[in-house]
C-alpha cells in the first residue's frame, strides 16, 4: 500500500512539474489583442492555434462558437455579423485546459492601410529606421488627438521569403501618448471617417518604406499572372537570396580554380604570415612607402601579395576605447595588431569591396606603441590602399582621430606576371541583396499574410514611388488588387489609392516624365471594379519625396471611400476628370466630369517655399509656363520630321480658357494638335480645379485632327 501511495505521489509530482510545459498551447495571432476593433456588418473570422485536435470555444457578446483544431493545432471560425458598438467588450477564447481573454474590443469600420514610406510615415515622422521629419503641425495634431474610438494596429516592419503565420504588432487608441506613432495618412483617413460616420474606426497599418508593389503581392499571384520573364527574374532573386551561403561556397571554389589558371594565388596562404610578423623592421625585405598607394607603385604592376607595416602611438587618454577604420582596397587583406589578426577580407565575405571597421579584441590594443601589419592580396596593380577613411578613431568624440596615411614600410612577397592570354575575368562574388528593397513578395509574406483574413471594409493604398519607371506597374498593381481580394474572400473589397503628388524641382518646358507615367499607370490599374483614387498632385509645395501635408492625403482618400463605399451624398470627393477631347482646327476642347458646380482656375502664389523642413529658407518665385493664361498646366504637340525619315512629337506649353465644364486649349506654335497633356510633369504647375477646390487629374490624350477623341 505504501508503495502504491509513493507511486501515485510520484506521478502527481511529475504531472505537476510538467504542467507549465503543457500550458500555453492556446494562442491568438497578434492582431487579436487588447484594444482591437472588429469590422461591423460582416462575418468576422477568428483564428489561432491550440493543441492538435482540441475543441476551441470563442465567446463574444451573445455569440458562442466552437471548432476543433486540426492535426497541426490550427483552428478558425467565423462570428456572425456584428453591429457597430462603441462600448468596449471582451473576446474570450478557451479550451478545456486554458483560456485567453482580449479586452477593450470595439466594433466599427476597419481598413487596411498599406504601401511604402508615405503611408508608413507617422504623424511625428519617426517610423522604425525611416526618419523623415514630422507632418505639418505634428505637435498640435498629437496634442488634440484624443479619441478612444480611433485606433491603429501597427504591423512591425519585417520581411521574409516565405509566408509567415504571425507578425509582431499592437493596437493603440489615438491620444497624446500614441498618435505620434500612427500612420499620418492613415490617421487622417480614419479621422475623416470617424467624423462622418460616428462609429469606431480602425486602421491596420501594414506599410514599409521603399517597398514595391511586388513586395506586397503573393508569389503565387505573380507567378501566375506576371510576365514569364519577370517571374523568372523574381524566382532567381528569391533562390539566390535563400541559397546565398551555398553560392558563396561555390564561388570560393570557382575563384580558387581561377586563381590557379590566372596565376594569382597567394603562394603560401597563411602559412608564412608568422614569418612576416616576426620579420625585423630593418630587414632588407622592407622599404619605405607613403600611403595612400596602389600595388603598382609598390612594385606589383600586375598585382601580387604585399605587406605593409607601421608602428602607431596610441595616446594614453584613448585607453582601449578606439577602433580602426579601414578603406575598401579591392584586394583580399589580413590585418594584424600587435601580432593578433583582427580582420580578414577573403573570398567568402566580400569585405574587400567596402570600407570596414575591424573590432579590436580586449587586451589586443594598448596605449603607447602598437604595431600594425597589413597583408594585401590583389589581382591587379590598381588595387591597394588608395583612398578613403584610414585612421585610428577614438570612441570619445572629443578626441581627434589618428590618420594612418603617410610613411609605412612595404614588403613584396609575390609580384604577379601579366594575365595569360585567354584567361576570363575573375568570378563575381554572389552578393546578397537587401530583401526589403528587392521586387519580391517579402512584405506580403511577413506583414500581410499574417493578418489575412482579418475582417475589414477595404484597402487604402499609398505606393508607387519605388515603381516609378517600371512599365509593368499597371499590370502588377492589378495583380495585387485581385490577389488581395481573392485571399480575403469578401468579394470585390474596395481598393482606393493616393495618386502620387508632385516630386522634385518644377520645370517650365514640357518634357517627358516618369512620375507622370507612373500616375497614369495608377489610374489605368483602376479599371477594375470598386476602385478609386484621391488626387494629391497639388499637395507637395516643395517637391519633397515625403510631403509634410498628409492631412489632404488622408482626408481626400477618406472622401473617396465615404462616397463610393458608404454612399454619402452631397460630398465632394473627386476633382475634375477628363471625359472627352475634341480637336477642331488649332483648338482643343477638353470636357470634364466631377466639375462640382463648374471649373475654376485657382489663384497661384507668386512665391513658394523651397524646403518646408527648413522654414528659415526664403521663398523663391513661382515661375509660370504661360503667365498670361487663365489656366496653367496644359501643353499640346505637333509632329515634326526627324532625320531618319520618321516624325517626332514637339510639345509646347499652351493657353487654356475655361468655358463652363470644358477647357479650350491652343498654342500659336501648333496649327494641328496631335496630342494634349495636363499636369504632365514630375512636379507640375497646374491650377485647374472644381468649385469644391479639388484639383483636376493629370491626363494625356492622343488626337486625330478634326476628330473627337473619347
Amino acid at each position: 500500500m505504501q508503495t502504491n501511495c509513493a507511486f501515485f505521489f510520484l506521478l502527481f509530482s511529475l504531472a505537476s512539474s510538467m504542467a507549465p510545459l503543457l500550458a500555453g498551447d492556446l494562442r491568438l495571432p497578434a492582431v487579436f489583442s487588447d484594444r482591437m476593433v472588429f469590422q461591423s456588418g460582416k462575418p468576422v473570422p477568428v483564428w489561432g492555434w491550440s493543441a492538435p485536435n482540441t475543441r476551441v470555444s470563442v465567446m463574444f457578446g451573445a455569440q458562442t462558437k466552437a471548432v476543433l483544431s486540426d492535426d497541426a493545432g490550427r483552428w478558425n471560425l467565423r462570428l456572425d455579423p456584428l453591429s457597430a458598438q462603441s462600448t468596449p467588450q471582451t473576446l474570450t477564447v478557451s479550451t478545456e485546459a486554458e483560456n485567453t481573454v482580449v479586452n477593450d474590443v470595439l466594433i466599427g469600420e476597419v481598413w487596411l492601410c498599406s504601401g511604402q514610406s508615405n503611408m508608413a510615415m507617422t504623424v511625428d515622422g519617426k517610423t522604425a529606421w525611416l526618419h523623415v521629419g514630422g507632418i505639418n503641425n505634428a505637435k498640435e495634431v498629437v496634442e488634440h488627438s484624443a479619441d478612444p474610438l480611433l485606433r491603429q494596429f501597427r504591423v512591425e516592419w519585417k520581411t521574409h521569403t516565405r509566408p509567415q503565420a504571425d507578425c509582431g504588432g499592437e493596437w493603440s487608441a489615438a491620444g497624446p501618448d500614441t498618435t505620434a506613432e500612427f500612420s499620418a495618412t492613415g490617421y487622417f483617413f480614419a479621422k475623416e471617417l470617424r467624423e462622418r460616420l460616428g462609429v469606431p474606426v480602425a486602421i491596420v497599418n501594414a506599410s514599409f518604406g521603399g517597398s514595391s508593389v511586388e513586395g506586397w503581392t503573393s508569389r503565387e499571384a505573380l507567378s501566375k499572372h506576371a510576365d514569364p520573364a519577370w517571374v523568372a527574374k523574381m524566382d532567381r532573386l528569391i533562390d539566390d537570396y535563400e541559397n546565398h551561403d551555398q553560392l558563396v561556397a561555390e564561388h570560393t571554389h570557382k575563384l580558387s580554380a581561377w586563381e590557379a589558371s590566372a596565376r594569382r594565388q597567394d603562394p603560401n596562404g597563411d602559412r608564412d604570415d608568422g614569418a612576416w610578423l616576426d620579420l625585423p623592421k630593418d630587414a632588407q625585405a622592407w622599404r619605405p612607402i607613403s600611403l595612400p598607394v596602389n600595388l603598382a607603385k609598390i612594385g606589383c604592376p600586375h598585382g601580387g601579395v604585399v605587406w605593409l607595416s607601421r608602428e602607431v602611438e596610441i595616446p594614453e587618454h584613448f585607453g582601449q576605447a578606439w577602433r580602426l577604420d579601414f578603406p575598401a582596397c579591392k584586394a583580399f587583406s589580413a590585418i594584424y595588431l600587435n601580432g593578433t589578426r583582427i580582420f580578414e577580407a577573403n573570398s567568402s565575405n566580400n569585405l574587400a569591396q567596402s570600407a570596414s571597421r575591424p573590432g579590436i579584441g580586449k587586451g589586443v590594443g594598448k596605449t603607447g606603441k602598437n604595431t600594425l601589419l597589413i597583408k594585401l592580396h590583389g589581382y591587379h596593380g590598381a588595387c591597394g590602399i588608395t583612398g578613403g577613411n584610414f585612421a585610428i578613431v577614438p570612441f570619445n568624440p572629443r578626441f581627434e582621430s589618428l590618420p594612418l596615411a603617410g610613411e609605412w614600410q612595404a614588403g613584396v612577397e609575390t609580384s604577379f606576371s601579366a594575365l595569360p592570354l585567354g584567361v576570363p575575368a575573375a568570378p563575381v562574388y554572389p552578393t546578397k541583396g537587401t530583401l526589403h528593397w528587392m521586387p519580391v513578395p517579402s512584405q506580403f509574406n511577413a506583414m500581410l499574410h499574417p493578418v489575412i483574413p482579418f475582417a475589414i471594409r477595404g484597402f487604402a493604398w499609398y505606393q508607387g514611388e519605388t515603381n516609378v519607371g517600371k512599365p509593368d506597374y499597371t499590370r502588377h498593381l492589378q495583380i495585387l488588387i485581385n490577389d488581395w481580394r481573392a485571399r480575403w474572400n469578401q468579394g470585390n473589397l474596395p481598393f482606393y489609392l493616393n495618386l502620387l503628388p508632385g516630386y522634385g524641382p518644377r520645370k517650365i518646358a514640357p518634357t517627358e516624365s516618369l512620375w507622370a507615367e507612373c500616375r497614369a499607370s495608377q489610374i489605368a490599374a483602376l479599371s477594375l471594379p470598386n476602385t478609386g483614387v484621391a488626387n494629391l498632385i497639388d499637395t507637395c509645395e516643395d517637391g519633397d519625396l515625403h510631403p509634410l501635408n498628409k492631412e489632404d492625403a488622408g482626408r481626400r482618400l477618406a472622401r473617396v471611400a465615404l462616397a463610393n463605399t458608404y454612399g454619402l451624398t452631397g460630398l465632394s470627393w473627386s476633382g475634375p476628370v477628363v471625359s472627352a477631347v475634341r480637336a477642331s482646327r488649332s483648338r482643343v476642347t477638353v470636357e470634364f466630369q466631377h466639375v462640382e458646380g463648374g471649373l475654376i482656375a485657382r489663384p497661384l502664389p507668386s512665391t513658394v517655399r523651397p524646403n518646408l523642413r527648413k522654414p528659415e529658407l526664403a521663398p523663391v518665385p513661382l515661375v509660370l509656363s504661360m503667365p498670361e493664361s487663365e489656366v496653367q498646366g496644359f501643353a499640346i504637340c505637333r509632329r515634326i520630321p526627324a532625320s531618319d525619315g520618321t516624325t517626332v512629337l514637339e510639345w509646347h506649353n499652351a493657353h487654356a480658357r475655361i468655358e463652363g465644364s470644358s477647357v479650350v486649349v491652343w498654342s500659336d506654335k501648333v496649327a494641328e494638335p496631335c496630342g494634349i497633356r495636363y499636369a504632365w510633369a514630375d512636379h507640375p504647375i497646374g491650377n485647374l480645379a472644381n468649385r469644391a477646390g479639388l484639383p483636376a487629374f493629370p491626363f494625356r490624350k492622343e488626337l486625330d485632327f478634326a476628330e473627337e477623341v473619347r
